[in-house]
C-alpha cells in the first residue's frame, strides 16, 4: 500500500522543462524529484524522494546509452568524466552504508518487538530491558555514522566549474554543456535527498543521550515533542510506552521501504558507473 501511494505521488508531479532536446527526459525526471518536499522530515516524504531517485537513475542510465551522449562525453568531456566517476563512487558508498544501517535498524526493532510480545505473554522485563539497551547503543552509533556520511555528502556538493570547451563546433559545445549540466544536477539532487534521509536518521542531538541514564530505571512517561517518526519511536522504546507495539509495527513499514529503495538506488548507481566506465573505454 505504501509503495503504491509513493508511485502515485511521483506520477502526479509533472513540471515543464526547458533544456537541450537530448536532455529533456532526464530534466523531467529531475524536476519530479526536486518537487518533492522533504523539509518536513517525515519518512513518507523521504521514501517518495528515494523512489523518485531510483526512477531518475533509470532515466540517467538510458541517457548515458544514447549514441549522441556517448560521443560528446568521450570526445570532449574527459575532465568531467573523472568528476562523475568520483561522484558515483562516493554516492555508492553512502548509499551502501545507509542501506546497511537500515538492515541493522530492522534487526533491533524486531528484537524489541519480540521481547514486547514475550513480556505480554509471560511477564517480566529483563529481556526487554536488554533489547532496549541494545537499541539505544545502536542508535547512538547510527547518529555518529549518519553525521560522517553527511560530511561526505558536503564534499560532493561543492559545485564544480565546467571544463573549458573547444571552439571548433559550437553546436557540440552546447550539447556537451547540456550534458554536463544535466549530470551535475543528478548528483546535486541525489545529495539533497540522501541528506534529508541522513538527517532523519541523526535527529536531534540530545534525544537519545538524555534517555540513556533512565532507560533501565523506573519507566515514566515523557511528553516531549519529537521531530520525526524515528525520534518518536526512540521515546516510546526508551519509556516502554503503552503504544510501543503499534509504533514498532508502523515504523517497520518505513524501514521496509527504506531498505527497498536504498537497495534499488544502489543497483542503479552501479549501472550508472558501469555506463560511465564504458564510455571512457570506447
Amino acid at each position: 500500500m505504501l509503495n503504491m501511494t509513493i508511485k502515485k505521488q511521483l506520477r502526479s508531479i509533472s513540471l515543464p522543462s526547458r533544456s537541450h532536446p537530448s536532455t529533456r527526459e532526464i530534466e523531467e525526471a529531475l524536476n519530479k524529484v526536486k518537487a518533492i518536499d522533504t523539509t518536513s522530515g517525515s519518512s513518507k516524504s523521504i521514501l517518495t524522494a528515494l523512489a523518485g531517485l531510483e526512477e531518475l537513475y533509470t532515466c540517467t542510465e538510458e541517457f548515458l546509452k544514447m549514441g549522441s551522449t556517448q560521443r560528446v562525453m568521450s570526445s570532449d568531456g574527459s575532465e568531467f568524466m573523472e568528476e562523475m566517476l568520483d561522484g558515483s563512487l562516493r554516492l555508492m558508498d553512502i548509499c551502501n552504508i545507509s542501506r546497511d544501517l537500515m538492515v541493522e535498524t530492522h534487526e533491533h526493532v524486531r528484537g524489541v518487538q519480540s521481547c514486547v510480545r514475550r513480556k505480554k505473554v509471560a511477564g517480566g522485563t529483563d529481556q526487554l530491558d536488554v533489547a532496549v539497551s541494545g537499541y539505544v547503543r545502536f542508535r547512538k552509533n547510527m547518529r555518529k555514522e549518519a553525521k560522517k556520511l553527511l560530511g561526505s555528502l558536503k564534499k560532493l556538493d561543492g559545485g564544480s566549474t565546467c571544463p573549458s570547451l573547444g571552439e571548433s563546433d559550437g553546436q557540440q559545445d552546447d550539447h556537451l554543456a547540456a550534458v554536463i549540466e544535466a549530470m551535475r544536477r543528478v548528483v546535486s539532487v541525489s545529495v539533497s535527498v540522501l541528506k534529508s534521509f541522513l538527517e532523519f536518521l541523526s535527529g536531534r542531538q540530545s534525544n537519545i543521550k538524555s534517555k540513556l541514564t533512565s532507560v533501565l530505571k523506573k519507566k515514566k512517561d515523557h511528553h516531549e515533542e519529537t521531530k520525526n517518526e524515528l525520534e518518536s519511536l526512540d521515546s516510546a522504546i526508551c519509556c516502554s510506552s503503552d503504544d510501543l507495539q503499534n509504533k514498532l509495527e508502523e515504523f517497520e513499514m518505513s524501514i521496509d521501504g527504506f531498505e527497498k529503495y536504498l537497495e534499488g538506488l544502489f543497483r542503479r548507481l552501479i549501472r550508472t558507473r558501469a555506463s560511465l566506465l564504458n564510455i571512457i573505454s570506447h
